[in-house]
């Protein structure tokens, strides 16, 4: 037996540190779990280990995308065979070879014993998004939860499938660039130097452009760590300064104002937004929550904030097509259909059309965006290495017409 120090969190989501007595970390888990808690971080006072950091962090609620799209294909899967959702969590927690997972289930079926529903208990867990909890609230209030769990797992797999395009789109142009950035750099650190050595007691007067080149070259080869501060400085501190909300919201409308990435960002987000709207109307749930919903699925702010207006403006019993198509952020065809969907009663339906004429075309946009970066780094690496090549090779040139 030993003593553990604990940071747990209470029913209430407070705080409580305390020690206990256990035989190792895992049983301190367990206990304080049993007692309603939470376990934050815990561990070993005392002993040979008390000078080493032997903490472990207990953190239920981190669970990542993979895990989240598995556990509502399962439990969707489960229910729809027949089993109750207890029993369909316990069949998941029994045959999960994951611990974190595990803990995961196995809290979700106490708090279900406990009387809480389903929405209810998945509402303690922030990675299930307000979407997420809302269809699974339709889908209780109806009476067809595992209907409304397979629904969900097929807009995560829509979701992935277009993050997964993007990601993979962008691998071959970053590599690109990353491996001609790498070049330059020995090219600079190791070729030049050599032709420094060559160049020194010709008593020739070099090109000042040359001169230039040799100097930045020797500069780099000194100052290794200076050099790679200075140039991953700035692209460091504007990623800072983009991430606080002052930067967001310069960055949010100055995207827009670009014509190739407004015309991306747009498209991208007509597919989310609209995409989560279909699911929700479809499902049960009112246009104007679903609205609310979807403004917080957008990624930019401008986009949030014009449909927080059109909620208010549903709300006041005007038309939410007329409202959006007034800052003209969505694409006209969208915002044009949205109001025949409006008109016709048929608004889940449209919004699924119009996500789908716009997932397409964002696809083809991906392409045709990586089709032209992939030359414009040849080039850009080109002209660089080019440059370097030349000049060494003018001033050999050069030295040898005087020597012939």
């Amino acid at each position: 037996m030993g003593q553990f120090k604990y940071t747990a969190l209470d029913a209430d989501n407070q705080a409580q540190d305390g020690v206990l007595e256990a035989l190792d970390r895992e049983s301190a888990a367990k206990r304080l779990m049993q007692q309603g808690l939470r376990p934050l971080n815990i561990r070993r006072q005392g002993g040979l280990g008390q000078g080493f950091d032997l903490r472990i962090r207990f953190r239920p609620e981190r669970l990542n995308r993979a895990d989240i799209e598995f556990f509502t294909n399962q439990i969707g899967l489960l229910l729809k065979s027949g089993l109750a959702l207890d029993q369909a969590l316990r069949v998941m927690k029994r045959h999960s070879h994951k611990p974190l997972f595990r803990r995961f289930v196995g809290d979700l079926e106490q708090k279900i014993k406990e009387g809480k529903s389903f929405s209810q208990a998945l509402s303690d867990y922030p990675h299930f998004s307000p979407m997420y909890l809302n269809i699974v609230r339709a889908g209780e209030e109806g009476g067809i939860l595992p209907a409304m769990l397979m629904k969900i797992a097929g807009y995560q797999a829509a979701f992935q499938e277009l993050k997964q395009y993007v990601i993979s789109a962008s691998i071959y142009p970053l590599f690109l660039l990353g491996v001609g950035f790498l070049a330059i750099i020995i090219l600079l650190t190791t070729i030049l130097p050599r032709f420094e050595i060559l160049f020194e007691g010709m008593g020739q007067q070099l090109p000042t452009h040359v001169v230039m080149l040799m100097a930045t070259a020797k500069w780099i080869g000194r100052h290794p760590l200076l050099t790679l501060l200075l140039l991953a400085g700035p692209p460091l501190a504007a990623w800072r300064y983009l991430k606080s909300a002052d930067g967001k919201r310069r960055m949010d409308r100055w995207v827009l104002r670009i014509p190739v990435l407004a015309s991306f960002v747009r498209n991208l987000e007509t597919t989310r937004i609209f995409r989560t709207i279909e699911v929700l109307v479809n499902n049960g749930v009112h246009l104007a929550a679903a609205l609310k919903i979807g403004s917080g699925v957008a990624v930019n702010a401008e986009y949030r904030r014009l449909l927080n207006q059109a909620t208010r403006a549903l709300q006041e019993g005007r038309r939410i097509g007329e409202r959006l198509s007034a800052e003209k952020l969505f694409p006209e065809l969208a915002t044009e259909l949205l109001s025949i969907g409006e008109e016709s009663g048929r608004v889940g339906e449209m919004c699924g059309r119009i996500a789908d004429h716009f997932e397409k075309e964002l696809k083809e946009r991906i392409k045709r965006l990586t089709a032209m970066v992939e030359p414009i780094f040849i080039l850009l690496i080109a002209v660089v290495a080019g440059y370097v090549v030349i000049s060494m090779l003018s001033v050999i040139l050069s030295i040898n017409d005087i020597v012939g």
